[in-house]
């Protein structure tokens, strides 16, 4: 009789080890003062509704200590929005990945979207249309803060680990619309190459990266440039509109100065 009543009680907890321990307390068999229970850490991945994909052979792969998995159809990344409607394109997320209010929009086909480990991915808008086969790698430890993703045509963008991107920053490897020669028609303003930001890159404030740009390791990108060239460089930061190398032989950290000077005391005691 007492173990019917302790596992009817029981039905209402839902953590397994707090549901188990509570039961053997009912049944006497576990002194409350032996009771030691913690909070489980929050998944960030949630059992909800499913996500909106339309289309054929459109596959979501989750990395979990190095092994692949297809996410169940029932499964949702917290804080991350996914749309598909197209065919044969591949999202790739490496757990864990710490998200809020983003979303990657998929409405082409033979699209790729690869994205490393991060504890920070928030405000993020990635957007593929009006074209196919755009692919989008994402480097692990990099961090955002309200950026938006554009690719369209044919475009791609590869962008390093470790790199930190402000708010109010666009990538945007197109151009949007057509530039023709007058006399003979001619496009002029196809996208070449993918954006390439190397690792350890600080975007800045409402930075905004166009096309056929590529950005070398350890740069800083200056609020409110318009980063729009190859710029050779590692270690530069480069400011403005258009966007000019001003300074050589940098680096930086995720520290505030204050911090940084504190850090670099304790380290000398």
């Amino acid at each position: 009789m007492k173990k019917s009543i302790a596992k009817l009680y029981c039905k209402c907890i839902r953590n397994k080890e707090k549901r188990k321990f509570i039961y053997n307390i009912l049944i006497g068999k576990n002194k409350i003062s032996n009771y030691k229970y913690e909070n489980p850490k929050k998944s960030l991945i949630q059992t909800s509704n499913q996500y909106c994909i339309r289309g054929q052979n459109n596959k979501i792969i989750l990395i979990e200590n190095g092994v692949e998995r297809q996410l169940n159809e029932n499964e949702r990344i917290q804080g991350l929005e996914i749309k598909i409607d197209g065919n044969d394109n591949l999202i790739k997320l490496e757990m864990p990945i710490i998200a809020k209010n983003s979303l990657i929009d998929i409405q082409n086909n033979n699209v790729v979207v690869d994205i490393g480990q991060s504890k920070k991915i928030q405000g993020v808008k990635i957007i593929c249309r009006l074209g196919n086969s755009q692919y989008l790698k994402i480097g692990s430890n990099t961090t955002f803060c309200g950026t938006s993703i554009f690719l369209d045509e044919r475009s791609g963008c590869i962008i390093g680990e470790d790199c930190m991107f402000s708010d109010h920053v666009t990538v945007w490897p197109i151009d949007g619309h057509t530039i023709l020669d007058n006399n003979t028609g001619e496009i002029l303003n196809t996208a070449k190459e993918p954006i390439v930001i190397g690792n350890h890159v600080w975007v800045g404030q409402g930075a905004r990266i166009t096309k056929n740009a590529r950005i070398g390791n350890n740069c800083i990108i200056g609020g409110g440039t318009v980063a729009c060239k190859d710029y050779k460089e590692d270690n530069v930061i480069i400011a403005g509109n258009p966007g000019k190398i001003i300074k050589r032989n940098v680096n930086w950290d995720r520290r505030n100065p204050y911090y940084l000077q504190l850090d670099r005391s304790k380290n000398l005691k």
